[in-house]
């Protein structure tokens, strides 16, 4: 029988609020990476290097990414939480995916890089 009480469940609202939370450092980390990915063109002056706008494609991956899985993952949380239904996956998904995007804007950003 579904749970028909107005209250909301505080554990669940916990759980999602710190997830969000913790989703703040997780896309400033992924940034960071991927505002490090510069680096990978130091050696350009010396050997054949590939596009440096990758490092501007990574940096703006990271940004965009980040932007649309938080406030996605807060307004999809918010609606399951007013229909009392777990909002706390939404928020977790949202911090996975976000670390996923780690390797992936490294990856793009390398693309600056000396071509091998």
């Amino acid at each position: 029988m579904p749970d028909t009480s107005d209250n909301l469940d505080g554990g669940d609202l916990a759980a999602s609020v710190l997830l969000w939370v913790l989703h703040v450092p997780l896309a400033l980390l992924t940034f960071v990476v991927a505002a490090f990915t510069a680096f990978v063109t130091d050696p350009c002056g010396y050997e054949p290097c590939g596009d440096p706008r990758w490092t501007q494609v990574a940096d703006g991956t990271a940004i965009i990414t980040a932007i649309v899985l938080w406030t996605g993952s807060l307004a999809l949380g918010i609606r399951r939480l007013r229909r009392r239904d777990r909002a706390w996956p939404v928020a977790a998904w949202a911090c996975a995916l976000q670390l996923l995007m780690i390797p992936i804007v490294i990856a793009t950003g390398n693309q600056a890089g000396p071509v091998s």
